[in-house]
């Protein structure tokens, strides 16, 4: 597969060149409209990126089903039954990127980095007067392999957490050309890395919520970690609509193909906690730990930007530009996901690791 991705790769490339080396001239256009790969001086720009993206951090970490009691038994006709997973917030992330433009007709090459790390949480907690049965994420139900948890354990709290790591570096090849006096492109091809590490974990606590004076609680730990690392082709173009006196509209269009390994593993464990006064004992009850997923996967990535603009270039070279706007990121079936529906059945799927949110970006050029 990577023979076949180094192949393709080489292809684009070789083709994007002979293209690019085709518009040292003016082209009309069937519309009348010149092409043309504009001359320039070869110099540096230097980029730096601010993100508040949110990802899709959606994790259902437990199953309730409430029942109001009445002198400490189940009311059985008053059942309430919920879902409870971690949402996601925006998080503040950043980028760096180096482009050098090559003496000539329009070349540039350009190294990006880009890096997002977040953390979100929700919990549950009963309240006086009601009973919990919360069915976790039960690691292993899906493989048949060791679950320490009970179908039916009940639980006075519950926590779910995610945390979720990404890296990106771009190195890409690009061309300028304008369309007329107006509107500029910038076709580019190159490698795209990433790396996508997802890690779940639910917390769950059995209080004594009938009966006060029990001193035994029995507490429950479960992880699920998908990690995925791949490289490939990345083929995109940015179109630039200039407005006049340095204020410009952009838009960027990328696709990329990664090949790479998924690794997922999830694990569980019960204890009982024992209070004797001032003593404090934790016995293990069971534990689970196994491999999800361990396979060699091509994920799809998708993006897209648009921004506002504005550059300004000052004396022996020198310039600077500002640019403010909103990104979308997909990378399809991405990460390995444990689910708890509403039928409280657990399946292993593959889902999608997505983002979204507004940048800003500053850049200064030197000659």
């Amino acid at each position: 597969m990577l023979k076949k991705l180094t192949f393709c790769l080489m292809a684009v490339l070789g083709g994007a060149s002979a293209f690019a080396g085709h518009m040292n001239e003016a082209m009309p256009a069937a519309s009348g409209v010149n092409l043309i790969a504009p001359h320039q001086d070869g110099y540096w720009t230097f980029g730096a990126q601010a993100n508040y993206f949110q990802p899709n951090n959606d994790f259902n970490y437990a199953y309730g089903s409430f029942t109001t009691t009445t002198n400490g038994s189940p009311t059985i006709n008053d059942i309430q039954s919920k879902t409870f997973a971690v949402g996601s917030d925006n998080d503040w992330g950043w980028g760096v990127d180096v482009t050098y433009h090559f003496p000539g007709e329009g070349r540039d090459v350009t190294l990006a980095f880009t890096q997002l790390n977040t953390s979100d949480s929700n919990s549950v907690e009963v309240g006086d007067g009601e009973f919990a049965t919360i069915n976790p994420m039960l690691s292993g139900r899906s493989s048949g392999k060791g679950n320490p948890f009970g179908l039916e354990t009940a639980f006075g709290e519950a926590e779910g957490k995610v945390d979720t790591n990404y890296d990106a570096v771009d190195l890409t090849f690009g061309q300028l050309i304008t369309v007329g006096r107006r509107v500029d492109l910038h076709p580019f091809a190159g490698l795209r890395y990433a790396y996508i590490d997802y890690k779940a974990t639910g917390e769950y606590s059995n209080f004594p919520l009938i009966d006060p004076t029990i001193n035994n609680e029995l507490v429950g730990e479960q992880t699920l970690k998908s990690n995925f690392q791949g490289v490939g082709p990345r083929l995109g173009s940015d179109a630039m609509v200039n407005l006049g006196s340095g204020f410009s509209l952009k838009g960027t269009l990328g696709v990329s193909l990664l090949a790479g390994n998924i690794d997922a593993e999830d694990s569980a464990s019960i204890s009982s906690i024992t209070v004797s006064g001032s003593s404090l004992t934790v016995n293990s009850i069971a534990t689970s730990d196994h491999d999800v997923d361990t396979s060699m996967r091509v994920v799809p990535e998708a993006d897209a930007k648009l921004a506002a603009m504005y550059h300004t270039e000052f004396n022996q070279g020198y310039g600077v530009g500002f640019e403010v706007g909103y990104q979308v990121t997909n990378y399809f079936n991405a990460i390995v996901n444990n689910t708890v529906d509403d039928t409280v059945s657990t399946s292993t799927q593959y889902t999608d690791f997505f983002m979204q949110g507004p940048y800003a970006r500053i850049q200064l050029d030197v000659a």
